[in-house]
């Protein structure tokens, strides 16, 4: 009995401790709290070059099995990737800062026409039932936005990306020390799982990589060749502002089927502010494009890497895009081939004891 209520003591004596704590964490949140920001931001520069380091390592490796010694392959890949990068906002920089101002300043056509846009479609759903009515103008309000807070957030990016030149300086040497050491960072992080498990985990990062990290890098491939052809076409079709759009078109291509959408969506309305020839000439070539990447890109370098339902994969964006907006309609996809990754391994693993 008496060893009951030590243990009753002992469990009301640790609640109390465990509330006293967090009493004492919440009061001194103002002291604490810029510290953890300052952490988070200063491992910013890290968490990128980690994942650009993990996006690169399949080449160096490709590279390093041919013959060639690990460092220089690293400096290879290395040189391309970052002095391709350099080169290419060298060059392209000051063309995209020319076409935003020019689109900025064909702004008030644009609003015109989308206001003519809006007006006809209000006489058009004036005469349905009033709760479809009622529906039309909550899907536009949401569109609106939508558009208005991706805006604001693509401004906030770029102040960010000038507020911290620094930290982007010195990714580029985050990245080849992550490259150089990549062995000897994964023995160090296996080491942090307990030992019995340690199998099992080596073979879940396996799985993950031959499906998260092939759909990963393969998406970014596909949205890299769309960005190029659709500014290619675009320039072709005589559109102002094709290296923009080609670039908005590339970028929201990552999101399956809302995407082309997304980004088909201000073309058409700068394509429509200049005539109807030129609409028709873009509405083209975003038909063209999307044939070319849902047929011949898509299928030949990401393949079928999800091995998921569409009408699962549209669900999840639904979801993940009421929940966190455009950076969950951004991570709903990933997110859906980690945990199915994981749920395969676990279930061909039960298979594998089974038999």
């Amino acid at each position: 009995m008496d060893g009951l209520k030590l243990m009753w003591i002992y469990r009301l004596c640790l609640i109390l401790l465990i509330g006293l704590i967090g009493i004492v964490f919440y009061y001194l949140k103002p002291v604490y709290y810029h510290i953890i920001i300052g952490i988070l931001k200063a491992l910013i520069p890290f968490l990128i070059g980690l994942i650009i380091a993990y996006l690169l390592h399949p080449a160096i490796e490709y590279i390093h099995k041919k013959g060639l010694k690990r460092v220089y392959a690293i400096l290879l890949i290395y040189l391309l990737f970052f002095g391709g990068a350099v080169l290419g906002l060298y060059l392209l920089i000051p063309i995209f800062k020319q076409q935003w101002n020019d689109i900025l300043l064909s702004f008030p056509k644009v609003l015109s026409l989308y206001d003519t846009f809006l007006s006809k479609i209000e006489r058009k759903t004036s005469r349905m039932p009033i709760f479809l009515h009622n529906r039309v103008d909550l899907m536009i309000n949401g569109a609106e936005q939508f558009g208005i807070s991706l805006v604001n957030r693509t401004g906030d990016w770029m102040k960010h990306f000038v507020n911290n030149f620094i930290s982007i300086i010195i990714i580029p040497f985050i990245v080849f020390y992550f490259l150089k050491d990549y062995k000897v960072l994964a023995d160090i992080l296996i080491k942090f799982v307990p030992t019995k498990w340690r199998d099992e985990t080596k073979g879940l990062a396996v799985e993950l990589d031959n499906t998260f990290g092939k759909y990963i890098r393969g998406q970014i491939f596909v949205c890299f060749l769309l960005f190029i052809m659709a500014t290619i076409f675009l320039w072709i079709g005589k559109m102002k502002y094709a290296l923009v759009l080609g670039l908005i078109i590339g970028i929201t291509d990552i999101i399956p089927y809302f995407g082309p959408i997304i980004g088909a969506l201000p073309t058409l309305f700068l394509a429509a502010s200049e005539g109807t020839s030129l609409i028709i000439r873009v509405g083209i070539i975003l038909i063209v494009l999307q044939l070319i990447e849902g047929n011949v890109l898509s299928p030949l370098i990401i393949g079928k890497s999800i091995h998921t339902h569409p009408v699962i994969i549209m669900f999840t964006l639904l979801v993940a895009g009421e929940v966190a907006g455009f950076t969950g309609l951004l991570l709903a996809v990933p997110g859906l081939v980690v945990v199915i990754s994981i749920l395969r391994y676990f279930h061909n693993r039960k298979q594998h004891l089974s038999s």
